[in-house]
């Protein structure tokens, strides 16, 4: 096995599939249909949340009387799958899964609905990629928070200082290194700076570079 990892933890959006733009469009337009002024700073803030706490943001922070929370989840639900047939994988993502699959364990761990994971799963034969599948569902303290990652490592059966985590948001990386983890922060959400505050242990702008970095660990 590859030193000093067992096991490739993935985020989902913005990580394998390019959806951060579409999760944006979907808020939006939901924030357009009932009123809510929500400033462009948000959209970075919650990128790596659950829905359900994005929207409890929403109605504590800019919310007002006869908003129904469960509704306005609803709502982006279904202009987000509307959306679905613009979806693509991250350049390079896809080889680059293949290729780990024969060098690491590989599991996903995402903010997502288990349903938009099917979906994504689904859209792009992703359903043999991964031994352990963790969303939203599965914990109940979701990113920033490090239950997501442990939850992974502990199915796993694995330390989390066995585990690289790839991640796209100031969310995920401070989730994954609050469980212990090392993180590569993929620049497809935010610049390098704020992952590198957040704690990520390398960050990188594609999978080549990142499949580069890997192979300098395994030489060591």
């Amino acid at each position: 096995m590859p030193a000093p990892y067992l096991a490739l933890l993935f985020d989902m959006d913005g990580v394998l599939i390019d959806s951060e733009p579409l999760h944006e469009q979907a808020k939006r337009v939901v924030f357009e249909r009932y009123g809510l002024d929500v400033p462009e700073d948000f959209y970075d803030e919650v990128k790596g949340k659950t829905d359900q706490h994005v929207f409890e943001l929403v109605m504590a922070r800019y919310g007002r009387n006869g908003l129904d929370l469960a509704t306005l989840i609803a709502d982006k639900h279904a202009a987000y799958e509307a959306l679905l047939p613009s979806l693509r994988m991250v350049p390079g993502a896809l080889a680059f899964l293949q290729e780990a699959r024969r060098q690491y364990r590989t599991a996903l761990t995402t903010s997502a609905t288990r349903r938009n994971q099917e979906l994504a799963f689904a859209r792009f034969s992703l359903h043999a990629c991964f031994e352990v599948v963790v969303t939203a569902a599965d914990v109940s303290r979701p990113k920033p928070e490090p239950d997501p990652y442990l939850v992974t490592a502990e199915r796993l059966g694995l330390p989390p200082a066995r585990c690289l985590v790839i991640e796209d948001a100031v969310n995920g990386v401070l989730s994954a290194r609050a469980a212990g983890c090392d993180v590569a922060g993929l620049t497809t959400s935010f610049a390098a700076a704020p992952l590198r505050e957040a704690g990520a242990t390398v960050v990188v702008d594609s999978y080549e570079a990142l499949r580069a970095w890997l192979a300098e660990q395994a030489a060591r």
